[in-house]
């Protein structure tokens, strides 16, 4: 890893994110970048002024965000960005600087909103080109990482998505000088239908699934090398065992970037877990 793209999206944030920014860059051995995405909110004066006198705003705007980052970021680069959409914004910062993770504090949009428009945050995960790490508005002490991994979906994308995502679990449980736990939670049909009544499957059907994960789970460690503190099987949603698990630590999971219509109204397990997340989340795709 050679470079932390530290976000800014709110000033109340800033102090947060630059801190956990520069701290991940002394442990990772590696620099980080700012970037300041500023949202075009007064474009609607674009329609009551000409092209001139909207300019002059806009870079009035611009210079008050550019003060603010330089007494802000110190020797660290930064850059401040006039955009429309601060995801898109944000994704093609990244590729422009080859960003290998992105920082950024969770959204302070609320349910209602996130429902009618879409947080960002949600955006970022499908589109980004590097990790995510989003941060909560509370800061808690990571104790631990855990990487959760779906030990049971076959193919070769899975498998490589599974890899990348123990290897950042890895790197920051060293970082951290935390444990590793690795999580396989075991979903039960009945619990993913949205049927009113749970009907619970057969128990010889789950001790087969979990017996199945278990050495799933084992031989892709085995392949890539890497010992996990703990290695964990778990039955139920995923959302529920791997938000209540990561409570005290540092979660790291893997996002298969549902789009379109199926991705709008069911999401991804990365994204219903965000949801709920009052800790660190690193989303890696």
């Amino acid at each position: 890893m050679e470079k932390v793209l530290a976000v800014i999206t709110n000033w109340d944030d800033a102090d947060q994110v630059l801190a956990r920014a520069r701290h991940l860059a002394e442990r990772l051995h590696t620099h980080c970048e700012l970037l300041r995405p500023v949202h075009a909110q007064v474009r609607e004066l674009q329609h009551y002024m000409d092209v001139a006198a909207f300019g002059e705003i806009q870079e009035q705007i611009l210079e008050i965000e550019r003060a603010r980052l330089d007494a802000l970021r110190g020797d660290d680069p930064g850059e401040v960005v006039w955009c429309q959409r601060v995801y898109r914004a944000v994704v093609e910062h990244a590729e422009l600087v080859g960003a290998d993770l992105i920082l950024m504090a969770t959204s302070r949009q609320g349910a209602l909103a996130n429902l009618i428009h879409r947080a960002d945050d949600w955006h970022l995960l499908r589109e980004a080109p590097c990790p995510v790490l989003l941060l909560p508005r509370v800061p808690k002490p990571i104790l631990s990482v855990i990487a959760a991994v779906d030990a049971l979906s076959e193919g070769t994308e899975q498998e490589l998505l599974s890899e990348r995502v123990l290897d950042a679990a890895a790197a920051f449980a060293h970082a951290h000088a935390v444990p590793l736990t690795v999580i396989t939670v075991v979903p039960d049909p009945a619990l993913i239908y949205a049927s009113p009544v749970a009907v619970p499957m057969g128990e010889q059907i789950l001790d087969e699934l979990i017996e199945r994960a278990r050495a799933a789970q084992q031989a892709l460690l085995a392949r890539i090398g890497l010992h996990a503190d703990v290695g964990r099987i778990e039955t139920g949603r995923v959302e529920d065992v791997v938000t209540a698990l990561a409570a005290d630590g540092l979660l790291v999971i893997g996002s298969v970037a549902n789009k379109g219509l199926k991705g709008m109204v069911l999401g991804n397990t990365a994204e219903r877990i965000l949801h709920r997340m009052t800790t660190e989340m690193l989303v890696v795709n």
